[in-house]
């Protein structure tokens, strides 16, 4: 038995080698033709490839320096190029028969280019089909077909590289592409996987089945597939132009699938560091959008329907549609949302520009939105109300803002502003943020009315009109204000005038400085009329007061309100910034 064994190895020895001699002496260049004309065929691109060698263990032919052409309406330079390329083929034929049967075939550091042209149409639409002329003496009969004429069990590209160059200009690449397929053919779809790093960072996954395949069009052929995205930079993959201040990280995952040239995706996108307009600054947290959307691959055209966007609780509704054909992408939204809690909402703020005083939160309550957003995604132009309801500014008082008034008045500033109801009609885009009309219900301190907006550098322009509360020019009833402070006097009568025309009247006042360090002055031509009122008020309550005195006293009264009793109200700290007059 023992020496059976050996025999049989020896003659598997054998035959082997036989074998292995039999191959070298078999001049593999002689399929060059061949293979080009094989492979020429099937793709629709003429295939040139350098010298063959053959590989008797692997049991594979490698060739060096391989060309695949281009669509001619794209130029003269090569769709593909490569290294080497590994052909997998069955020994046997082709050393009996001197058939040539292909098995699999590896691409290592292959160079692939993705272009478009004006119209729209990318050069690997003709893939695979019969738009490039084949080299001279192929048989036409294999290129009036209109499916591909070849077939692999595998397919591998290592270590590629894919340079992507839209109409509209700008390019984006990948790098560390690895693909591998089985029973690439054209009857029926395939399994295939792609690995690859993306420019600016991050990272691409796609699994799925891709087929039959269009020869006619290859953007038309079916796809089913898994997309995972890690940590895509907006600004390095070009989604976003670099220097505009805005940018963020992506991470995303999705479900696609294409079939006559409609591409629908279904997932989640988790943006990290999102930053949306300039005058804003990073999202604190990560906001997840899940979202639906369909795309037209012929048009560059999509629509977003059922998405959401937000943390926690908050979830702002997201419909409208996109247009991938300018450099960057076309955005034409609504966005919409009522009742939202405001705790949930903290990390979307900051991304929309939302600024708020160094060392303050807003607090529970409630936000209403209704916005449109329109333009470019690097320069989105968002418009619409929004509302906030019964919310808590921590660390933030108002009141003390306001200085000398309500100190004069015996009222202590609460430590945080309290807001009732607040509304704006927003203009958010590249330059800042307009607020016209804007109004605010303070709890304990009075209404503000008016308009302004911050810049993109976050400097503050409002003017608004303050009317305080009964409370605070309280007018010498029961104890309560600066009346019941002073008494029934004169000085109380007069003062209670003054400070009541800010109930009925208001006081004009300028917000300046910063977003997250506001500044507030007294207006000084509101200032005259409401003084003008006060004095008017008293004299009217000093039934005794002659009429012809009054005009030397209402100039007195003037001065000595504005530079005695009302010092310090609204005034800026002397270390605050300028506002600007």
């Amino acid at each position: 038995m023992k020496r059976l064994l050996i025999g049989f190895a020896a003659v598997i020895v054998a035959i082997l080698i036989l074998g292995g001699g039999a191959l070298m002496l078999v001049d593999v260049n002689h399929f060059r033709p061949q293979i080009q004309a094989r492979l020429s065929n099937a793709l629709g691109r003429e295939v040139t490839l350098g010298k063959l060698h053959v590989s008797v263990w692997s049991g594979s032919l490698d060739a060096d320096n391989i060309r695949i052409g281009d669509d001619p309406a794209f130029g003269s330079q090569p769709f593909v190029s490569a290294q080497s390329l590994a052909l997998g083929i069955r020994l046997w034929p082709l050393l009996v028969h001197q058939q040539l049967r292909i098995t699999s075939l590896t691409l290592d550091n292959p160079s692939v280019r993705l272009l478009q042209n004006p119209s729209g149409r990318w050069n690997f639409a003709s893939f695979g089909g019969t738009g490039a002329v084949p080299p001279a003496g192929q048989a036409s009969a294999e290129n009036s077909s209109h499916s591909l004429a070849f077939s692999v069990d595998k397919l591998h590209i290592n270590n590629g590289s894919i340079e992507l160059k839209r109409s509209v200009g700008g390019s984006r690449s990948y790098t560390r592409v690895q693909l591998s397929a089985e029973h690439v053919g054209s009857s029926a779809a395939f399994p295939f996987s792609i690995r690859a790093a993306m420019a600016g960072g991050g990272t691409l996954e796609v699994t799925g089945t891709l087929g039959p395949w269009s020869a006619k069009n290859a953007v038309m052929t079916p796809l089913e597939a898994h997309l995972a995205m890690h940590d895509l930079n907006l600004v390095g993959a070009g989604l976003m132009s670099s220097g505009d201040g805005v940018g963020g990280v992506l991470d995303l995952d999705t479900r696609i699938s294409s079939t006559r040239g409609v591409l629908q995706s279904k997932g989640v996108i988790e943006a990290r560091q999102l930053k949306l307009v300039a005058a804003g600054s990073p999202s604190p947290r990560p906001i997840r959008i899940d979202y639906q959307a369909s795309y037209q691959l012929s048009s560059g055209t999509g629509k977003i329907d059922n998405a959401t966007l937000g943390s926690g609780a908050a979830r702002l509704a997201v419909s409208g549609s996109f247009d991938n054909h300018a450099k960057i992408m076309q955005l034409d939204l609504r966005i919409s949302g009522k009742q939202l809690p405001v705790d949930d909402l903290q990390p979307l703020l900051p991304a929309f520009g939302v600024v708020l005083p160094e060392g303050s939160r807003l607090s529970g309550g409630s936000l209403g939105v209704e916005l449109h957003a329109r333009g470019p995604l690097d320069k989105l132009v968002i418009s619409g109300p929004v509302t906030l309801d019964h919310s808590r500014l921590l660390g933030f008082s108002l009141g003390s803002k306001l200085g000398g008034a309500l100190l004069l008045a015996g009222i202590k500033a609460p430590q945080d502003t309290v807001i009732t109801h607040a509304r704006a009609s927003l203009k958010i885009d590249p330059s800042g943020i307009d607020a016209d009309p804007a109004s605010a219900d303070i709890a304990d301190l009075g209404s503000f009315n008016g308009k302004g907006g911050m810049a993109a550098s976050g400097k503050l322009d409002f003017r608004m009109l303050v009317k305080l509360d009964k409370a605070i020019t309280g007018a010498g009833q029961g104890g309560q204000g600066l009346g019941g402070l002073l008494g029934n006097s004169k000085a109380a009568r007069m003062l209670g005038g003054v400070l009541g025309g800010t109930t009925i009247q208001g006081i004009g006042v300028r917000i300046g400085g910063t977003a997250s360090a506001p500044t507030f002055k007294l207006d000084p031509g509101a200032v005259a009329g409401l003084i003008e009122a006060g004095v008017a008020g008293g004299k009217n309550n000093a039934a005794s007061t002659p009429r012809a005195q009054a005009a030397p006293t209402r100039a007195s009264n003037r001065k000595d309100v504005l530079n005695d009793l009302l010092r310090g109200m609204l005034k800026p700290k002397k270390d605050a910034a300028p506002t600007g007059q």
